[in-house]
């Protein structure tokens, strides 16, 4: 983590160069000193979380207890990491790759304090994973679009031209072109549905893949320790559940930069992946047993449960999703070159 952010500081301006400045300078690839100083900061933190976790660990091994140095400079790290945020807003950079590891960044300090054994290396994984998922499915998007425009695109002018089978196809595409360079919103399709399942696989895999949520003992304790020396259930089950989320946070942020590069009207995914687990819910209600064992039926019952509790969590991850996407655009998508198109 330390790594990629030192090296996106590195090439900021080569990869925000790539998209075409736009007149109201919601994309505009320059860098300004501000929020490169800010995204120092956080680099820094990163750093700075390595070399407070390896000395409260090496602390805890010693049998020495955690020093209340390394105590005030963990949370200090921990706090400031959530907060420095903010601080983009001074002078913000509306570039989605900007954004993605400014939120990157957030939460790397919790998970390296936090982790135990590789959870680090999961959440590095899985924010790469979601960035290019965003990028193929806008690569599959802009793929679908017609290539040519579209006066290109109109059949051409002739007596018999009523009679070609091709004509309504071509004005359908033709209007679809159009819109997309008008920056309209288009409506879905069926291949929206597809994002909408891998939304769903992804939302699973944040939440198991660093945990077994049916025992509450397969969350160490270790972790918090290095914060919370002594035993507190509320405090630390607080920051267990802090570090459940955060990739919550990362999957409904790439969702909501998508669900614009796709020029979707905010909130359709969403739509989507709620009417998905608005049937779960239906499916795993009639699947709801009333005989049977104990075991049987407290099964059904808490399957049931979660799927119900899976639409509410989907509609709260949009506010977040809305949040923390505010502002970005995408009003070049492509440059033409030599009469070619670029994909960014």
């Amino acid at each position: 983590m330390l790594i990629l952010g030192v090296l996106y500081i590195a090439f900021e301006k080569s990869i925000l160069q790539q998209v075409k400045p736009s007149g109201k300078g919601l994309a505009a690839p320059a860098p300004d000193g501000i929020s490169r100083a800010i995204l120092g900061v956080q680099v820094g933190l990163v750093a700075l979380a390595m070399l407070v976790t390896r000395s409260s660990i090496a602390s805890l091994q010693a049998k020495a207890g955690l020093p209340l140095g390394t105590q005030v400079l963990g949370w200090a790290v921990l706090v400031t990491s959530l907060i420095l945020p903010f601080a983009h807003g001074l002078n913000p950079n509306n570039h989605y790759l900007h954004r993605l590891a400014v939120i990157f960044l957030t939460f790397a300090p919790m998970f390296i304090i936090l982790t135990i054994s590789y959870e680090g290396l999961f959440y590095f994984a899985y924010s790469c994973t979601l960035i290019s998922w965003v990028r193929l499915e806008h690569r599959v998007y802009r793929s679908t679009l017609p290539a040519h425009t579209a006066s290109e695109l109109q059949p051409t002018t002739s007596p018999t031209s009523d009679l070609n089978p091709l004509a309504p196809a071509l004005a359908t595409a033709a209007s679809r072109k159009s819109a997309a360079e008008a920056h309209d919103y288009r409506s879905l399709t069926l291949a929206d549905a597809r994002i909408a399942l891998f939304f769903l696989y992804l939302l699973q895999s944040g939440f198991f893949s660093t945990g077994n949520i049916a025992s509450i003992s397969s969350f160490s304790l270790d972790a918090v320790y290095r914060l919370i020396p002594i035993f507190d259930p509320f405090s630390q089950g607080a920051l267990l559940i802090l570090k459940i989320l955060a990739p919550f946070v990362l999957v409904s942020a790439n969702l909501g930069i998508l669900t614009k590069r796709l020029k979707l009207r905010g909130g359709a995914l969403f739509a989507i992946v709620m009417g998905i687990g608005d049937w779960l819910t239906l499916r795993f209600f009639w699947a709801v047993r009333d005989e049977g064992s104990w075991l049987e039926i407290g099964e059904s019952i808490t399957v049931f449960a979660i799927a119900s509790f899976l639409c509410v969590f989907v509609a709260a991850l949009e506010s977040v999703s809305v949040a923390f996407t505010g502002g970005v655009e995408f009003t070049d998508d492509e440059v033409v070159a030599n009469g070619q198109r670029k994909e960014l």
